[in-house]
């Protein structure tokens, strides 16, 4: 698929608008042709909201807790029907899906495409691999290796999956090439506790608003809910200013499109006001 710049920015008089979308939906496990048309059912309420940027969920497509299923949902995006169908209905929106990418030598990945144009424009390929407690992401797929901006005419922006985000350097990195936002789209179990929050949505939150103030850009959190084998996942996805402040979040445990404008010329203001970027060093040394 080739893909051609045929995305528009809302222009609003004060500066460029982008209207984002996150649709916080569940997944059925292993089954990608039901995902597919959950998909294009979601494309289709974003487009009517006039959506410029729709992200989904980590692994979107296929369901989270693969295991054994995870090299029979496996799809090559440049020869894929499913690919190639939601890229077309993606039409003039930027759209962000999850799913399991073989590559041509047959390693998996666990990955994230950016549709727009008609075809796929940009692949974040997970950078960390939670294998820890109820994960088991290291025996199945092989790390990402490379970190890119995607790009959207009038803004660059990063793609971070979940675990990408609980190490600063990514998205460090992304804002110093010039990312206005950073895209995180997760599938991270839900834990409870005492507080009027579940306990990982406030991890979550205090991730991405700490990343919003230090690294001076918008934070998208993307997560999804349902239920899969024991576990079940919150939703909970938000918005933060790039001051680190939350403009929206999603309802709990319902699947939901969550619609906001944000104004790009925000990050120039505040990165004008609070240069921390400008004022990194490289230079210092120790410890040994």
């Amino acid at each position: 698929m080739r893909a051609h710049a045929s995305i528009r920015l809302t222009m609003a008089a004060d500066g460029a608008i982008l209207r984002v979308g996150l649709a916080q939906v569940d997944a059925r496990l292993g089954d990608v042709e039901a995902n597919v048309e959950r998909h294009l059912e979601w494309i289709a309420r974003a487009r009517a909201e006039r959506v410029d940027l729709l992200l989904f969920p980590e692994l979107s497509l296929t369901g989270y807790r693969l295991l054994h299923l995870t090299s029979r949902v496996a799809m090559r995006p440049d020869r894929s029907p499913a690919i190639a169908r939601l890229a077309a209905a993606a039409g003039e929106m930027a759209v962000v899906v999850g799913l399991v990418e073989e590559d041509a030598q047959g390693v998996l990945y666990n990955s994230a495409l950016l549709l727009a144009g008609g075809g796929v424009r940009h692949t974040h390929r997970k950078l960390y691999l939670p294998t820890y407690g109820l994960f088991q992401e290291g025996r199945f797929f092989g790390e990402g290796r490379r970190l890119d901006l995607a790009r959207l005419p009038g803004v660059d922006f990063g793609i971070l999956i979940c675990e990408d985000l609980w190490h600063s350097d990514p998205a460090r990195r992304l804002a110093r090439a010039g990312a206005k936002l950073v895209a995180v789209v997760s599938a991270s179990p839900g834990r409870l506790g005492p507080g009027p929050l579940p306990e990982s949505q406030s991890d979550w939150e205090s991730l991405t608003r700490s990343t919003a103030l230090l690294n001076t850009c918008w934070v998208l959190y993307c997560g999804r809910v349902g239920w899969e084998e024991g576990s079940f996942y919150t939703g909970g996805s938000h918005i933060v200013r790039p001051g680190g402040e939350l403009l929206a979040r999603a309802p709990f445990l319902e699947e939901h499109l969550l619609v906001a404008d944000l104004d790009l010329r925000a990050v120039d203001r505040l990165r004008w006001r609070l240069p921390l970027l400008r004022a990194e060093r490289t230079d210092i040394e120790g410890p040994e």
